[in-house]
């Protein structure tokens, strides 16, 4: 409609021009993320459109006039969120703010005493202390949340700095109970395993302070991926707590001091009360569950169910493998996910080639010898088919790829099919698959995981129709 409309500006009736200025500032307020209900998550959109809005609004009405100082201001204050949120304080931070002060100070509000000029006259001296307090170091971040496992092997407070950002952490433990019927211990004592589980009996209740302003709202790339149609966004909120919680587990894991966790995983924060104060100001507040959960509820009152598991053959490992890397995709561990898709889609291909190696005379062909210019004649006779049997290629031998075997097993497999479609979603799968199995550092994200998933899941219809 914005956009429809933007083209209508000038001219039309006075009721028109009145319909026009009431749509784009109910336009302006419905992006806003500091007015009215507070929305789930922000982002790059959210913003430019209220800017949009804003820019169109100032055209109808001219240069900062009344319907347009509100909305100005909340423009500055989205700024700053944009710029300092989770930043430390330095030289850059100084002159963004000393411009922002600026046209804080420039937008002259309406002399009177009417509630609206008196709000944003409040609004303007809120903002002005936001910027002081950031300016003067005394903006802070307080978290709290629990995790359902023990971080540090007793109560501690923790000092660090995560993205040049200084941090201070307590942790607090709590006993949920022995797991074992006849184990008594005593009150104030904690027990777990000391082996690496990944269910304790001991909680670790955590406070976390970060001397920097934070945009609870302000949304980060997803971080696990789910099977529901709402995607499981992520905010840079429960990214910045989930930093600090693996940090402090990589620390006690170089100094060998077992705590018997397993690695944090995103999903393991249930929940984040958070409080962004300007000196002793709660400038604003969150309580948040996590957002890339899903929360199911059952009821106790269902009747028993009869649950009968017949004796069967064990799963193929591909099958196994595959439901390692839907766990790790589930739980926010994205590299996890790769590496066991691609252990999968490789055993898969191993069963596709007994599939389809019907005689002893086929499997040797299929598993036989590589050379290093074995696709060389076929590339180069397509570009020029006159070349074909002119060039003599080295035998060099290289190790027979599963990519190659995959090729050689779909020239005997008859299916019906495209085989350059084939090469293709593999291809996809695959792609991330030497930087992780030979130990360099994959940058992987959920479209990357998503991509991979869409892929196998194709091969796995197409190449396993030899054994229906």
């Amino acid at each position: 409609m914005y956009y429809a409309v933007r083209s209508h500006l000038k001219g039309g009736s006075r009721n028109w021009q009145m319909a026009l200025g009431n749509f784009l500032i109910n336009g302006a307020l419905s992006y806003d993320r500091f007015a009215g209900l507070r929305p789930n998550v922000v982002n790059q959109m959210h913003y430019d459109m209220f800017c949009h809005f804003l820019n169109t609004l100032q055209k109808l009405d001219g240069n900062l006039m009344d319907r347009t100082t509100f909305f100005h201001l909340e423009k500055i204050k989205w700024d700053i969120y944009r710029e300092c949120s989770l930043q430390p304080h330095g030289e850059r931070q100084e002159e963004f703010l000393e411009q922002c002060k600026k046209k804080v100070l420039g937008i002259s509000i309406p002399h009177g005493n009417d509630n609206s000029t008196h709000f944003i006259r409040k609004h303007q001296e809120a903002l002005l202390e936001l910027i002081d307090a950031i300016n003067s170091g005394s903006i802070r971040t307080a978290i709290h949340t629990t995790l359902p496992y023990k971080l540090t092997t007793t109560d501690a407070e923790i000092t660090m700095i995560v993205g040049g950002v200084d941090v201070h952490v307590k942790t607090k433990h709590h006993s949920t109970g022995s797991s074992i019927p006849i184990a008594q211990i005593a009150e104030g004592t904690t027990m777990s395993t000391m082996g690496p589980s990944k269910w304790t009996t001991t909680t670790c209740e955590l406070f976390i302070e970060a001397n920097c302003l934070t945009d609870v709202l302000e949304e980060r790339s997803k971080v696990t991926l789910r099977g529901d149609d709402d995607g499981g966004y992520w905010t840079s909120l429960f990214d910045f707590t989930f930093k600090v919680l693996y940090s402090i587990w990589a620390h006690a894991q170089q100094l060998e001091d077992v705590t018997g966790a397993w690695p944090p995983l995103p999903n393991d924060i249930h929940y984040i009360e958070c409080h962004v104060f300007a000196g002793d100001k709660d400038f604003d507040n969150l309580t948040s569950t996590n957002p890339a959960l899903v929360y199911h509820f059952t009821s106790l009152k269902k009747p028993t169910a009869e649950i009968k598991i017949e004796e069967k053959q064990r799963s193929q490992w591909s099958d196994c493998a595959y439901n390692f890397a839907k766990i790790y995709a589930e739980s926010g561990q994205l590299e996890e996910a790769i590496f066991w898709l691609n252990v999968s889609v490789e055993a898969m291909v191993e069963d596709f080639i007994q599939q389809v190696a019907t005689t002893g005379e086929v499997l040797a062909e299929i598993e036989g010898d590589e050379y290093k210019f074995d696709t060389a004649e076929e590339i180069l006779t397509e570009q020029f088919p006159e070349m074909k049997g002119k060039v003599e290629w080295p035998n060099t031998i290289i190790h027979t790829s599963i990519f190659t075997k995959l090729k050689r097993a779909l020239k005997y497999s008859g299916l019906a099919v495209n085989k350059k479609e084939v090469i293709k979603k593999y291809s996809q799968v695959n792609a991330k698959r030497n930087t992780l199995f030979h130990g360099g550092e994959a940058k992987i994200d959920v479209n990357d995981v998503e991509k991979a998933f869409g892929a196998y899941d194709w091969l796995r219809k197409n190449l396993t129709q030899l054994q229906r």
